[in-house]
């Protein structure tokens, strides 16, 4: 044996899982698993010494069981673990990095709004220019494009 093994190969030699006339000689001549394998060896004998008469009662196994055959089981709050995921997260997000949330209150939400209402005007104006009809036209064509998903949603639901 060129080098000496673990503590988890003492261990197993120990319980008897291992066993071999290699671990045998190198014990015969190395001090440091001489002291590893006194020492687990001990540990056993103790751990054995400490059994106690402590024993279950006869009906444990059967009143656990109906224990847990009359307590219904409840859905997992899926949602309510999402709600504590997002708000942990934001809550880091927001002690991690303050100036990022700073800069969203003042400079995010305002562009993000000012392109909404870039958005919109130039929505007024290109309507101003055209003729009524030709904004019905696409308006119906939405209108008809969400009954005819909603249909097939319907139908999806329905199997």
């Amino acid at each position: 044996m060129k080098k000496c093994p673990n503590s988890l190969i003492w261990q197993a030699v120990v319980d008897g899982e291992e066993e071999g006339a290699q671990y045998t000689a190198h014990l015969a001549r190395c001090p440091a698993c001489r002291a590893v394998y006194r020492d687990i060896r001990e540990a056993a004998e103790l751990a054995g010494r400490l059994r106690c008469d402590a024993a279950l009662r006869p009906d444990f196994a059967a009143a656990v069981l109906a224990r847990a055959r009359s307590t219904p089981a409840g859905p997992f709050p899926a949602g309510l673990v999402a709600v504590l995921l997002f708000t942990m997260a934001g809550a880091a997000a927001l002690l991690l990095d303050p100036g990022c949330w700073s800069w969203w209150l003042s400079v995010g939400i305002t562009r993000s709004c000012s392109l909404l209402m870039d958005a919109l005007f130039k929505i007024i104006y290109l309507g101003q220019s055209f003729n009524p009809a030709c904004l019905l036209l696409p308006a119906l064509l939405l209108v008809l494009l969400e009954i005819a998903v909603l249909k097939k949603l319907q139908t999806v639901e329905g199997c």
